[in-house]
Order: structure tokens, then sequence, then C-alpha cells
């Protein structure tokens, strides 16, 4: 699994998105609430479809 964060940038279908929001650890499939960095568009997605954006660091 991926170490991802709030605040973290991540690519989601070929866009940048910033993480907002997780579900928690308990929940089956985790999901995680995205900001379109360009639009400001909130969007849902499957913790798993996710990916790290490189050279991007944490914002905690």
């Amino acid at each position: 699994m991926t170490d991802i964060h709030v605040g973290d940038e991540v690519t989601y279908k070929g866009r940048v998105y910033r993480v907002r929001g997780i579900s928690p650890m308990s929940a089956s499939p985790r999901r995680v609430l995205l900001e379109d960095v360009e639009s400001s568009e909130a969007v849902e997605a499957p913790l798993d479809d996710l990916e790290p954006l490189d050279g991007a660091g944490s914002a905690a």
C-alpha cells in the first residue's frame, strides 16, 4: 500500500489532485477525497487507484 497523507499531491486518471481526506483504516475499500489542483473540483476515488506525485512531499 502506498504511503499517502492529507495534503499530498497524487495523480488519478492522468490528472493531479491534492488529498483532502482519507477514509478510516477499517473501511473497505478505502476511499480518498481529492481536490483537482487546477479546477478545485472535489472527487472521490479508491485509495488503490492513486499514484504519489514524483518528488512531492507530505504537507504534514
